[in-house]
């Protein structure tokens, strides 16, 4: 049963109908302490994603000055030595799929950051909102009243009430998406012939 299902079904008792709200508030603190932790576990992964992330960045940008340097090699090799131009131009292959790869990483990253942003964003809601029923259930006389006025008034109950409380719940769950999948590899996509190909044209179209 659901955490709101416990505490509706602990407001009345079954012999006399009366309120409890001992057993609320107490269901409601354990809920609270539940609530903050699984709030605290989200913010923790967010911090380490960030921290993960920020790793990926400075390991690109190290990618990319070891590819200008290997262009810039292919490059000069291209007007006095084939033979090294081609090994070089291997490397450079070699190079631009591992930054393909890593640039798919870090695409997943990020998206996994923010899957895991809303979702310690909803669990921050969630505990915010547990904690506001606390303290209406801590106001005892005004839970006692809105018992009476229920067992007053027979068209509102303790049915429907849950059925309402039911139908926002489903709504929230369904705007919890399914953590990203990983990126597909595409290891292998670039070539020596490609690349000696592009440096080529590239530097047959200076002046």
């Amino acid at each position: 049963m659901s955490v709101l299902g416990q505490v509706l079904r602990s407001l009345q008792n079954e012999q006399d109908g009366s309120l409890n709200p001992e057993q609320v508030c107490l269901q409601l603190v354990q809920s609270c302490r539940h609530a903050e932790q699984h709030m605290q576990g989200l913010e923790r992964q967010c911090e380490q994603l960030k921290a993960e992330l920020a790793d990926a960045r400075l390991a690109g940008a190290g990618q990319q000055h070891q590819h200008q340097t290997l262009e810039a090699a292919v490059l000069a090799a291209l007007d006095n030595d084939q033979e090294l131009a081609a090994r070089l131009a291997q490397d450079l292959a070699t190079l631009e799929n591992e930054q393909a790869v890593h640039a798919g990483r870090l695409a997943h990253g990020e998206k996994r950051l923010e899957y895991y942003r809303r979702r310690w964003q909803e669990a921050e809601r969630h505990y915010h909102d547990l904690c506001r029923q606390l303290a209406m259930a801590n106001t005892t006389l005004c839970v006692r009243q809105t018992m009476a006025a229920i067992r007053e008034h027979p068209e509102v109950t303790l049915v429907n009430a849950k059925q309402a409380l039911a139908h926002i719940r489903a709504r929230e769950q369904q705007q919890c998406h399914d953590e990203p999948e990983p990126p597909a590899d595409h290891r292998g996509r670039h070539s020596a012939d490609e690349i000696l190909a592009r440096l080529q044209q590239q530097r047959n179209a200076r002046p």
